[in-house]
Parts: C-alpha cells; structure tokens; sequence
C-alpha cells in the first residue's frame, strides 16, 4: 500500500517522463479538517470516510494532494483503517495525502513525536504538514530546529519523495526562519488578502504588495497560502475572493487552499471555521418510501365500489402548444437539480452555530450549477496552473495600476517556447471598470480569455469584481 500511495499520476510530475522537478514544486495542496468536511455516520461529525465519499468533488476541483488532521493513531486501528481507505481512494482519484501532525505531547516527547510520524508514514502519507500552532508550542528555536532536522531525515528515508511542509512562522526568529529554510521543503507564507476589517482604500496597493513579495522568490517562492477574505458585501467582497484565487493559482509555486475557499464560505456563525457547505441546508434527505399502490381486484373477482362514469375531454378543448425560441450559445448549459435531492453534511443533526454564515449562496450545490461562480474559477485555474507552461515557467512584470484599483501583471512565455503566448492576469477590486491599454510592452490586440464564460463586450475592459486571465500571441 505504501508504495502504491505514491504512484505520480498528474501530468508534469517526476517520473512522468515529462518534466524531472519536484512533485509538490508546483502542487495544489488542500487543507481539510476531516471532522468537518462530511460525515459518513448520521452523528452530526465528519470522518475520514465521509472525505472518502467526497473523492469525486475533490479530483473534479483538481487538487493535487490533500492535508488531513488526523490526530494520534488509535490502539484498536479503527484510524488507521479509515486512512487505508482514504489513501486507497486518493490513488484512483490521483490525489496524494498528507498528514497534519499537531504539537508534540510534551517537552520531552520528541520520541514518541517521531514515531508517531514514522507511522504515518508507514501507512502510506506522502508527506506531513506542520502548522504554525504546532511550531509555536514547541519551546526555544533550537529545539524547533532539532525536531524539524529529525522530521526532514525521517521523510527523506522514505521512497517516493516524501514531503515535509510547514505552515507560516509567527515569530521573526532569525535561527527559526534559517531551521525552516533547511530542514523544510516548503514554508507557507502568510496568507494572501486585505486583513478582516480593513478599509477598502488602497487594497490594490496592498494586494499588490503581497504579490511582489510572495512571488520574488522565483523557484525559491514559498507556499502560497489562502485567507478566507472577510469584509463588505457585494462587488467589494467578491472581487477579493477572485483576485485572491487568480494570484495563488496564476503563481509560479505551490498553493495550499483550505477546505471551502473556493466557495468563499464566511466564518461560522460561533466564529472560527465552519462545516464544509455541500447544499443549501447542508443536510441529506432522508429518503420517504413511495406510498404503496392502490390494491385492485384479482382476476374472477369484482369489486363492490361505485365508479361515476366521467366523459372524455373534447380533442380541441386546449389550444396547441406554442414552441419555445431556441437561442444558440456557446456557454455551457448547467444541469439543472434540486439541491434538496443532494447530500449534505450530514443526514442527522448538527450545531447550527458551526454553519458558514453565508452557507444559503455558497455551496456546493448552488455554485456547480453556476458557470460564473468562485468555484468554477478554482476549477478553472486549478487547470490552468498545472498545464499553461507560461503560468508555470514565464518570467513575471507586475505593473501598477493602484490607482485604478487593480492588480495587472504580465507573465512571458519562455524564450524556446513555440506553443505557449504571453499571459496577462487582471483583477479589478474596485466598484468601476477599469480599461487595460498595451501593458507591459504587450499588446491587447487578439487577446484571448483563457477563462470560460468569456466576459461581455472588450475583454480588456475588466468589469467591477471582474478578473482577466488573457493570452497574446
């Protein structure tokens, strides 16, 4: 099984005689609190065989790996059993798993830390993931040094090219920020968008900023990290959810999104992360047994009810039916299905104050069935950041368009490429459309949107909330 797990199946990965870089170098790694995501039991709690029931929405969205936090491994194996299952299904769906390891127990526990890991590992995790509470628990930056040092040589001793990941370090510590450049693969960095509560003046500038500065690093760049982006309503609001998902996804380096980011689900309503929202309701219907059929007579025998004779409708009673116009189009015509008749978190209970605060729009449900939605842009870019080359290995101008309320940059295609233009990436966070005249020495004429639907009108024009991802040959 662990060799199995780390079968390299997606395009552009080692091994696939494609390209020889680092699987997760450019990887889309999700987040995912098991216990929250889908519950498989009726008890109001997610597990790790509900994420194994949502496998199909996971390798639709077209993740590369998972990161689950599933806690110590359990004496019965009834853990340990649940991740067989999920690494099992991981590998059809062509999706790798890795393990969140919390704090370790104590200040002397860093054996039973590493054990804990190597069982992990053992059982199949790709990698593990260290996030930045775990780091802050751990006393002194030497000692942090030390475990990260011991958790890199454990990983490394495993085939497959196991990962070590690290969230984004709170603390400035010199010794802390050089412990993590050596010993981790990557490091996250802190997450992308304007914090919760600031003013929407100057949040290109600052979206900006936060793009030069994540993405400096070239090859070197760190992993990129997602923020659920809180603030107004509206064209506001909806504009930094997609300029947030446009500049993790059209980077260069790898990407971890927490579970619900594509749909730009708020905070729960007690705070804090809420339920992953599959419906509306966010709850499965219980199916109704169809009522039985009405019993009629057996052959020989008759029945001693009364039926009134009723006369046939007249033929031309009713009017001929007028047929609709059919207008054709080339946008995709969504399947039209009733939310209700779909799974939800759960088919029992749960705490409603665990619920997204705007779980009624943005769900699952809802937003499959919308072609201009945030999550058919994840699904989008997703693609777009595993196989346009220029988004991939092009080098980078950021321009300032602060005073429009835009983020603009221009990504190249490498000089040998023959295929692959020049990509332009737009994002107007402002309430006013903003016109891109030839920016950066690249001229807008015969672009085209490498997003579906392509937007009304010019497509250099960028409508309030709107981004542009566009190709110039």
């Amino acid at each position: 099984m662990p060799a199995r797990g780390q079968v390299l199946a997606q395009r552009n990965w080692a091994g696939s005689g494609v390209s020889t870089e680092p699987w997760w170098q450019k990887a889309v790694f999700y987040r995912i609190d098991p216990e929250r995501f889908q519950d498989s039991k009726g008890d109001g709690h997610g597990d790790l065989a509900g994420v194994v029931q949502r496998m199909g929405y996971l390798q639709g969205l077209g993740v590369d790996a998972l990161i689950v936090r599933v806690g110590e491994p359990d004496k019965d194996g009834t853990l340990m059993e649940g991740f067989d299952a999920l690494t099992r299904a991981a590998v059809d769906g062509h999706v790798r798993v890795l393990v969140e390891m919390g704090p370790p127990a104590s200040q002397g526990a860093d054996a039973q830390y590493l054990g804990m890991a190597r069982a992990w590992l053992n059982q199949g995790a790709a990698g593990l993931y260290l996030p930045t509470a775990a780091l802050e628990k751990v006393d002194g930056t030497e000692h942090i040094a030390a475990l990260l040092r011991q958790l890199r040589a454990l990983t490394d001793s495993f085939p497959g090219e196991r990962v070590l990941l690290a969230g984004a370090p709170a603390m400035q510590d010199q010794g802390l920020l050089q412990a993590l450049a050596k010993s981790v693969a990557l490091t996250a960095s802190a997450p992308m968008g304007v914090a919760a509560g600031a003013p929407q003046a100057g949040a290109a500038a600052t979206l900006r900023g936060q793009l030069m500065t994540a993405l400096g690093g070239g090859k070197g760049a760190p992993l990129l990290q997602a923020a659920r982006v809180a603030g107004p309503e509206g064209a506001a609001k909806m504009g930094m959810e997609r300029a947030e998902a446009v500049m993790l996804l059209a980077s260069r380096g790898a990407v971890l999104l927490e579970y619900g980011q594509e749909l730009g689900l708020d905070a729960a309503a007690k705070g804090g992360e809420p339920l992953m929202q599959w419906t509306p309701t966010n709850l499965t219907r219980k199916i109704v047994a169809e009522p039985e059929a009405v019993r009629r007579p057996a052959a020989g025998q008759t029945s001693m009810a009364f039926h009134a004779y009723i006369p046939p409708l007249r033929k031309d009673l009713f009017p001929p039916p007028v047929m609709p116009v059919v207008t054709e189009s080339d946008d995709p015509v969504p399947e039209v299905v009733d939310p209700r008749t779909l799974p939800g978190f759960t088919a029992g209970e749960f705490d409603a104050g665990m619920a997204a605060v705007n779980g009624a729009t943005a769900n699952v449900a809802t937003e499959q069935g919308d072609a201009r939605s945030l999550l058919h842009l994840y699904e989008q870019l997703i693609e777009l950041h595993h196989e346009n080359a220029t988004l991939r290995e092009g080098s980078e101008t950021v321009l300032n368009y602060d005073a429009q309320d835009a983020v603009v940059w221009v990504r190249r295609a490498p000089a040998d490429s023959r295929t692959s233009g020049s990509v332009v990436v737009g994002c107007n966070v402002s309430e006013k459309p903003v016109a891109l005249e030839d920016v950066g020495g690249v001229g807008m004429r015969g672009m085209r949107s490498l997003l579906t639907p392509r937007p009304a009108g010019d497509i250099g024009v960028m409508a309030p909330g709107a981004v542009l991802v566009g190709a110039v040959r």
